[in-house]
């Protein structure tokens, strides 16, 4: 039967854990900006890339003439970010990729980063922009030389991962012609979602692969060298949203070859969990979050306990940037055997707290790194930053 977390449910833990929450907040240290404020309006979709001899890197998104968040933003740069500890005021902020720069030449700005450190190599992946014919795009940095390397299009199953070969895989291994979103008469898509998170388990490296295109359901793929893809895994999810569009989802390894999946429904309906059978390809234990809403899920390890988070409702009065509905995020403790979901703290940003990502450093301090109003960190006029924030996350109950 189908297990849903219903919103009063997380209304009522809110209300039960109140006192909790607001010592956890008081307890939460904001750090500061890792994106520079000083020349940038929009500063967006940062992914934690991992650490390399101390260093934190992160990579992110930089608009410079508006601080609309929107991959047709032409002035977009792909920035890297690196600190070191918590020393987050000598940050190193380069300017790594740019419209125009290599084989995207003809293509739209970089867009939504992502990426996996291995050895001293930062494997970058990113989707050039708008364009549904643009290839998704890998580029290796050598971290010792500080140093990019040659830039590569990547494939699916031998083709192109592009929004139109996305689609027509779709279609051939599911009948179903799944349209493209029009915008200003012509078809175009916003891209491809793989800017999650790419976990390594065994030999393979993971991801849910998605393009923003009406009722797309997300695909599971693996690839050895992250470049050359395959699909694993075509994900129906229709018991859970029939007719919804899923779009910007993880995978993340639980036990033996089970992982956690998640994704989110293109609408204010919900962010979907699950399990997933690496060997099987079976999705089991399929559950919408209702409280969730139209933001990145994402998944993290803390305390040897595997965590979903999630944006989720809550009020904001602020009118800026990244407030809109993403005032609040919920954190819940994965059961473990995946089957299900335990609540466990929230936390309110009225200046916005969205599109997070995760990292945990040694004695177990964890941080998050998420889009807000600049108002958060530098009290500048509005526009995006993203912050740096220690986070406290309660043990499970004895």
């Amino acid at each position: 039967m189908l297990t849903r977390i219903r919103l009063f449910c997380i209304v009522l833990a809110l209300t039960a854990t109140a006192a909790i929450a607001k010592a956890q907040d008081a307890d939460d240290k904001l750090i500061g900006p890792v994106s520079d404020p000083s020349v940038e309006l929009m500063a967006h979709c940062a992914r934690y890339i991992g650490e390399y001899h101390g260093w934190h890197y992160v990579l992110y998104n930089a608009g410079y003439n508006t601080t609309k968040e929107h991959p047709k933003n032409l002035d977009i740069d792909l920035k890297l970010s690196r600190w070191k500890g918590e020393d987050i005021e000598h940050r190193e902020v380069s300017r790594i990729w740019y419209t125009g720069k290599g084989i995207t030449d003809d293509f739209r700005p970089p867009y939504d980063p992502s990426g996996i450190i291995v050895g001293s190599t930062m494997h970058i992946l990113f989707c050039p922009g708008v364009d549904g014919h643009a290839a998704y795009v890998h580029v290796p940095y050598d971290l010792k030389k500080q140093a990019l390397g040659k830039e590569e299009v990547m494939t699916l199953d031998g083709k192109e991962i592009t929004v139109a070969n996305v689609l027509e895989n779709y279609k051939q291994r599911t009948g179903v012609d799944i349209p493209w979103f029009s915008d200003g008469g012509a078809k175009t898509a916003f891209g491809i979602g793989m800017n999650v998170g790419i976990p390594r388990h065994g030999k393979y490296y993971y991801c849910v692969l998605s393009a923003l295109a009406g009722g797309f359901t997300a695909m599971i793929v693996r690839s050895e060298d992250l470049v050359h893809w395959e699909t694993v895994t075509v994900a129906d999810l229709s018991s859970v949203k029939s007719g919804a569009t899923f779009w910007e989802g993880a995978v993340h390894p639980l036990h033996g070859d089970i992982f956690a999946f998640t994704t989110r429904v293109q609408s204010q309906d919900g962010v979907v969990y699950g399990t997933w059978n690496a060997a099987t390809g079976e999705l089991s234990n399929l559950q919408l979050v209702e409280g969730g809403i139209t933001a990145r899920p994402e998944f993290f390890e803390y305390k040897g306990s595997t965590y979903l988070f999630c944006n989720t409702y809550g009020p904001s009065d602020v009118d800026g940037y990244g407030s809109v509905y993403r005032a609040t995020a919920s954190f819940f403790r994965i059961s473990p055997d995946g089957a299900s979901l335990e609540y466990v703290r929230s936390k309110f940003v009225p200046e916005g707290i969205h599109y997070p990502t995760f990292f945990v450093a040694p004695r177990c301090r964890i941080y998050i790194i998420y889009s807000t109003d600049s108002r958060r960190l530098d009290h500048l006029e509005a526009r995006s930053n993203i912050a740096l924030e220690k986070l406290v996350i309660p043990d499970p109950a004895p």
